[in-house]
């Protein structure tokens, strides 16, 4: 038995081996569930409602479309690691631990909690687009939600709670960032309604709405929500030669003047930005290149491309031989074929210094 494992594993990928674990990790039923059942907790602060709908309650007929969850078994290591080796670091903290909510069906699970100083800490892990995303604005305030509620549990639970911590890491380069704010128990009980205003409208079998725009814009709904077939009726707008958006939400004339009023309205506040932000650029004209508190103003040199061939020195290479007799004119395959560089222009950006570094002292040099 052992030789056929084996041999059965030896050309076995990485990423097959990874989604055959979490398979088997999962034992979720697919049994309708009755009022009073549903599974929501903490981590729904994030989700679309109408995909807590399909995923509690799906209508009939519906089968889940499937997901890219590549990115999400890469978080899942980096977090387990994580956890693993700040509980050898820090091990009078308490790490994984599930709490309650009232109203919620489902218990919720920490990342870290020290009883000690009442510090509430929370992982994520993000790629490319999320990070930049943070990197600007900090976390999103539906992430924030989430660790208030579990700070909001613990609270309930006769715990105390000082702040709360959401700590990211990004994956492809290793670097972390670490955000900060005071527990707001106010703010932890408004997100709870919110989530049991979703139990409450599952009980009463309501249709829970989009929240967001849909598979043609949105990264989340096309890549990774596996209600985004069904939700957005996306077989049936192919076969007519519309988008899923439009197939769906424009069913009508009154929807097609709505639509055309929402495109003139956005393109209007385009080209106003557009001119605005010419004339902030011309103010920059000469400006040195530096920080100056909360923005970096970058510039970037043009770079030498590699050589590509002349076309036009080929043609006045040919035409300084045409004079000459035939017999005195080289073959073709002798003349090396001119080549030319060309310099790319520079370029300007403006950025704002990331979201977790504001407020710091400057770097010397810095203004």
């Amino acid at each position: 038995m052992l030789l056929e494992r084996a041999q059965a594993a030896a050309h076995a990928r990485l990423g097959d081996d990874l989604a055959a674990s979490e398979r088997g990790g999962r034992r979720r039923s697919r049994r309708p569930k009755q009022p009073g059942q549903w599974s929501i907790g903490a981590s729904d602060t994030s989700s679309c409602r109408r995909a807590i709908w399909y995923r509690e309650n799906p209508p009939p007929g519906y089968v889940p479309a499937p997901v890219d969850r590549r990115a999400a078994r890469a978080g899942t290591l980096i977090h387990d690691s994580v956890s693993r080796r700040r509980r050898a670091l820090y091990p009078w903290r308490l790490y994984e631990q599930p709490v309650t909510l009232p109203g919620l069906d489902r218990p919720s699970r920490y990342d870290e909690y020290d009883p000690v100083t009442g510090v509430l800490y929370d992982y994520k892990t993000a790629g490319d687009w999320k990070w930049a995303l943070v990197g600007g604005d900090g976390p999103p305030e539906p992430e924030w939600d989430q660790t208030q509620l579990y700070g909001l549990a613990l609270h309930l639970a006769g715990e105390v709670v000082t702040e709360v911590r959401i700590i990211y890491f990004e994956r492809k380069s290793g670097s972390d960032e670490e955000f900060t704010r005071p527990f707001d128990e106010q703010a932890a009980r408004r997100a709870l309604s919110r989530l049991t205003a979703i139990a409450t409208a599952l009980d009463l079998g309501a249709a829970l709405p989009r929240d967001r725009s849909g598979p043609s814009t949105d990264v989340i709904c096309r890549r990774y929500c596996p209600a985004r077939i069904h939700c957005w009726s996306m077989l049936e707008a192919q076969s007519v030669g519309r988008s899923p958006e439009s197939y769906t939400l424009v069913t009508d004339r009154s929807d097609i003047e709505w639509a055309l009023g929402e495109y003139d309205r956005h393109r209007a506040a385009k080209s106003a930005a557009e001119k605005a932000q010419n004339v902030a650029r011309a103010l920059l004209d000469g400006v040195a290149p530096d920080t100056y508190g909360e923005y970096e103003y970058v510039r970037t040199p043009g770079r030498l491309k590699d050589p590509e061939p002349d076309h036009q020195g080929r043609v006045r290479q040919l035409e300084a031989l045409w004079d000459n007799p035939p017999s005195e004119r080289p073959a073709l395959h002798e003349l090396d074929y001119p080549t030319r560089r060309t310099r790319t222009n520079g370029s300007t950006q403006v950025r704002r210094v990331r979201a977790a570094k504001r407020g710091t002292p400057p770097v010397r040099g810095s203004r």
